[in-house]
């Protein structure tokens, strides 16, 4: 497919070739759904020269704050760290008259079979965020290789919140304790949290005693149990927060 039209952001009219592509990163007799949405001025391909000019196959992340759309970043902390859709078309994000990167609506697919070789920015992350409704060709379906969606540091006390769920926590860059409060007990929740530095971590419930687990009570000491980590999740009731050590030798764990 060739865009050389206005609908693509460019002058009317006849003119040189511009862009030329294969509309190719889906596959196989999988239903495929579509949703619209504003894609985000920030929104970049790192890929392509120039970087606003949106290619199709891009991996697609929202920002929480806005709900505009820009490029899947594992690195990221606004949101887009997690791959939610895909770019069906090529997109270009800068205004031919001003020059500046403008929001844009368009249509995102959501959900189908896709071609893994031809999304751009697709990483084993993003793979496992995308399996619970995409198809990967080379990958058979419902594939999801890791419980996490998105890593977060955090070097102060946190509040956890719902839209953390499926998230591994860790103390990074600390310089004292990092006290954890989990959300508000319910079912379907599950988190993690790694000592990455030699301080105490300590996660507390709301409810204040519906941790299950055992070793419940003794403190990170030293630099020697960097690494120690533990899961939390909540039973089938909501009513309880299972724990689950993954520490080795005698690290244990600290709750409050």
């Amino acid at each position: 497919m060739s865009q050389i039209s206005s609908m693509f952001g460019h002058l009317p009219g006849m003119g040189a070739l511009v862009e030329t592509f294969e509309q190719a990163y889906t596959w196989g007799p999988y239903p495929r759904y579509w949703t619209g949405g504003y894609i985000d001025p920030s929104a970049a391909d790192p890929g392509n020269s120039p970087t606003w000019e949106l290619r199709p196959g891009l991996v697609m992340g929202k920002i929480t704050a806005t709900g505009t759309y820009k490029q899947y970043d594992p690195t990221a902390t606004d949101g887009s760290q997690i791959a939610s859709a895909v770019l069906p078309l090529a997109l270009r994000m800068q205004d031919v008259i001003t020059g500046v990167n403008t929001a844009k609506f368009y249509a995102l697919m959501v959900s189908g079979g896709v071609q893994a070789s031809k999304l751009l920015g697709l990483d084993n992350m993003a793979r496992s965020q995308m399996s619970s409704l995409f198809y990967f060709d080379d990958v058979l379906p419902g594939n999801h290789w890791y419980p996490f969606e998105t890593f977060l540091t955090k070097t102060a006390n946190y509040q956890i919140v719902s839209t953390d769920n499926f998230t591994i926590f860790d103390n990074t860059g600390a310089g004292g304790e990092v006290d954890f409060t989990l959300p508000a007990i319910a079912n379907g929740y599950y988190f993690g949290f790694r000592l990455m530095a030699a301080q105490t971590l300590k996660v507390s419930s709301k409810e204040g005693s519906n941790l299950v687990g055992t070793s419940l009570t003794q403190t990170f000491v030293s630099g020697a149990n960097i690494g120690a980590g533990f899961e939390i999740y909540s039973n089938s009731l909501g009513t309880k927060w299972l724990v689950s050590n993954l520490s080795s030798g005698t690290q244990t764990l600290t709750f409050g």
